[in-house]
Order: C-alpha cells, then sequence, then structure tokens
C-alpha cells in the first residue's frame, strides 16, 4: 500500500521563490484574477524542457503567457490530465487514514466523507468529524495514487549558451474576490464620525501565494464575449481615491502593499485608506402615502457627501457599510448593515440607521371629502421628540394624481409630482403638529 501525505501548509510550495519581490496579483470584482508569477531557469546550451506547475486549477486554460527574453520558445504545452485533491479523496472514501490535529494526538480511522470545510473519519469509537483548518496533515493509504494535483505547463526552448534567465507567466484564473468593507462610527453628540474601509480579499484556489505585490480593481472588466454574457459592462471612470491608485481604462487599480502573503482557502482584510474624519447629517423619516393612518416610531437616515469639503472627494467602490455609534459615554453600539453602491465625488451615501425607539409620528385623515370629478382630504402630522436630545426630522407625504395644496400649517417642499416634504426641527421633549389639505381633480 502506498502512503500520500498532504500536508495542508505546504501543498503548494513548489518553487522557493520568497525574495522575488515581482510575484503579483491582480483581483477583479468578477471573481478572477491576474497571476504574475515569476521563474528563474537554469539552461543549458541547446534544446530545454523548462516546467512550471504551482499554476491555480481554476485557470482560464487558454490564458498563459510567457515574458521571456534571450532565449527563443519554440512551443508551450498545457498538461490538463489532473484532478483535484478534493475529488481524490472523495475516490477514496472506504479507504484507511491517519490525521494529525493542530493540537493532540493523531487518530486512524477510515475515510467517510471529505469536503471544502470538514473530514469525517469512523474510528473505533465512533464517527469524528474535524474542520480542516485544524488539521496540520493527513494521511491516505491508497493502492492508487495520482500523478498530478494542479495542472503543469511545459515549454520547450533553445538557448544559445549555458545561462540563467528570468521568466514570467502571466495568466487568468477564477478563485479570487474582493469587496471593500466600510465602517462608519457616528458620534452621537455632535455631526462628527469616522469613515475606515477595507478590502476583503478570497483567495478560494488551491494556491498559496508569497511575497506578493497584491491589486484590486474597481470596475466589471468583460471576460466573456458581449453576445454570450452581456452581465459584463464597461463602467465610468470615477476620480483618484488615494496615492495608491492608478488607472486601467474605464477603471481603477487599488494597491493594498507589497510583500504580502496570501494562502490558499484563506480570507483577509486589508486597509484601502486611512480612516477619514467627516461630517454625517441625520434625519428622522416620517413617510406616508395618502389613506394612511397609524402611529409608528421613525425612521433614520444617516448620509454624508462625498467631498473635497468632506475630506473625502474619493471615488468609492460598492461594499458593505457597517454603521456603528459612539454614546457620550464613548461606547460603541451597532445599529445598521448597509450595501454602499457606488460613490461618485459630489455625490451623497444614504443609510438606513433603523427605528428610532423614543421618536413617534402619528398620522390622522381629519377630512376626506370625494365627489365626481375631484377629492379634497385634511391630514394631521404630529411628532413626537421624547428622546434629550434635538432631532431633524423629514416628514414625507405621497400624493399621487393631478393635485394641489390648497393649505398647509408648515412650509413644504415639492420633492416631485408625487411627493411633498416638511422639514422640521424639533427640540427635545417637544412636539410638532402639520395640518394640510390637498385637492385633485379630473375630467
Amino acid at each position: 500500500m502506498k502512503k500520500i501525505i498532504l500536508l495542508f501548509l505546504s501543498l503548494n510550495l513548489v518553487f522557493a521563490q520568497l525574495d522575488n519581490p515581482t510575484r503579483s496579483l491582480t483581483i477583479y470584482k468578477d471573481n478572477f484574477a491576474l497571476v504574475n508569477e515569476p521563474i528563474v531557469w537554469n539552461l543549458k546550451l541547446g534544446r530545454n524542457i523548462s516546467s512550471f506547475t504551482n499554476i491555480s486549477q481554476s485557470l482560464l486554460f487558454d490564458s498563459p503567457v510567457l515574458n521571456v527574453e534571450g532565449v527563443q520558445v519554440l512551443s508551450q504545452t498545457l498538461n490538463r490530465n489532473f484532478s483535484s485533491t478534493d475529488a481524490f479523496l472523495k475516490n477514496n472514501i472506504g479507504a484507511a487514514i491517519e490525521v494529525k490535529p493542530n493540537d493532540g494526538s493523531n487518530v486512524q480511522g477510515i475515510l467517510m466523507d471529505y469536503n471544502g470545510s470538514t473530514i469525517s473519519i469512523k474510528t473505533n469509537k465512533g464517527l469524528v468529524v474535524f474542520q480542516r483548518s485544524q488539521l496540520s496533515y493527513f494521511t491516505l493509504k491508497s493502492s492508487t495514487v495520482q500523478d498530478k494535483f494542479t495542472p503543469e505547463i511545459r515549454w520547450e526552448i533553445i538557448s544559445d549558451e549555458d545561462k540563467s534567465v528570468n521568466a514570467e507567466l502571466s495568466y487568468i484564473t477564477s478563485g479570487f474576490s474582493w469587496k471593500p468593507i466600510y465602517t462608519l462610527t457616528i458620534n452621537d453628540s455632535d455631526s462628527s464620525a469616522i469613515l475606515s474601509v477595507n478590502a476583503e480579499v478570497s483567495n478560494n484556489s488551491n494556491i498559496n501565494l508569497f511575497a506578493l505585490d497584491l491589486n484590486v480593481v474597481e470596475g466589471n472588466v468583460p471576460l466573456h464575449s458581449s453576445r454570450k454574457n452581456s452581465s459584463y459592462q464597461m463602467m465610468e471612470s470615477r476620480g483618484s481615491m488615494m496615492d495608491n491608485r492608478a488607472s486601467l481604462g474605464d477603471f481603477y487599480v487599488f494597491n493594498l502593499g507589497k510583500n504580502l502573503n496570501l494562502d490558499a482557502m484563506q480570507t483577509v482584510q486589508l486597509p484601502m485608506m486611512k480612516a477619514r474624519n467627516i461630517t454625517y447629517d441625520k434625519k428622522y423619516i416620517f413617510k406616508n402615502s395618502e389613506k394612511d393612518q397609524g402611529d409608528e416610531p421613525l425612521s433614520i437616515e444617516v448620509s454624508f457627501e462625498n467631498s473635497s469639503e468632506n475630506n473625502l472627494e474619493l471615488p468609492l467602490p460598492s461594499g458593505v457599510l457597517y454603521l456603528y455609534e459612539k454614546n457620550t459615554l464613548g461606547e460603541l453600539n451597532f445599529i445598521g448593515r448597509n450595501g454602499l453602491s457606488q460613490l461618485y465625488k459630489g455625490g451623497t451615501a444614504t443609510l438606513d440607521g433603523g427605528k428610532a425607539f423614543d421618536i413617534v409620528g402619528k398620522r390622522r385623515i381629519l377630512n376626506f371629502d370625494r365627489q365626481t370629478n375631484s377629492e379634497e382630504s385634511t391630514i394631521s402630522l404630529q411628532i413626537l421628540n421624547t428622546s434629550n436630545q434635538s432631532i431633524k426630522v423629514k416628514a414625507l407625504e405621497k400624493i399621487v394624481g393631478d393635485w394641489v395644496i390648497k393649505e398647509s400649517s408648515s412650509m413644504y417642499i415639492k420633492e416631485d409630482a408625487s411627493t411633498i416634504y416638511f422639514p422640521l426641527e424639533i427640540e427635545a421633549g417637544a412636539s410638532e403638529l402639520i395640518t394640510y389639505t390637498y385637492k385633485k381633480e379630473w375630467k
């Protein structure tokens, strides 16, 4: 019986390349990446067969390009005759296996199941399930051992002398992704806030990458023909985000750092920019339609401007934003998770902060008169601020049709053809009462 040792921490350490600073990874938003791998070959005079195997299993097979000077490349051959480790292990369910937990003694048994996160083993004590991340290695006894777990590229090269040459292999692969993670911490005693942005990078491939120059791209790059897939659309360019930003056509490339390590099946967060001190606006929204009546807590809306006056004016990629509030005691409270759309320079981000606890809106229909060709209604809106702070309120009213406001106790703004709103400021412990009458007419 042959014995296979599968080391999680060193499965893909095929080359000692830690001292080479030119390895780079550029991750796009469509779950694919461009890998640039440096290679050093010691060639002999005449014909040489050189190969490289530290390649992602999910590479786009027609994408590899070799950049090398001073030699003649006669051919490039990609060997696809490989199977993944997962597939090999699934084919060997029922075989004898020994696992070594990070903390603990070796365990022997029969392999019962294997997936991306766990290994199930039948032992004399019963079924034991191990997390892959908690294992140093495992040993599988198998009568048939495959030769390759990764692709291999081979080149036939003619050299005019014995010499060492530097080459660079570039290829496109799936299995890599990234997204921005925003954190906005607002101060409930004033209008100040701190905005920070991290890039969450995931390596779901089979390769470990070391001494890495890591970049991420904002924008969806077309990977397929537009005839086959119309979802890959070019996006308009935006302005400078920071010093580590470079343009790439209609896209932007952000450098997250150099000499980084990114292991297989690993997700890391890296800063995209320094935390920014900004100002924010907080409003309480009371939104109703014509026939609504009742009492309800107001919605909280937090917004900030992406402007130079607000210490920003950056191209902010779409991502996830976590909203926190710091009270007067310095305690941090989580108040919401939002999706942030791409925010251009000069734009405004509007975030949902949940429902207010101590600010209530009451809406009543005081009068409703419907005739053959007309309709008239009188509405009352009351907002009670039982908190200990003054607040800003936006009372929105939706009115559909051909309408006019006949009377109003407060100043209102017509937002669009079917919306008016009342901008209010209400002191702590106070309330505001609004009444207005609208009239509709039709033929």
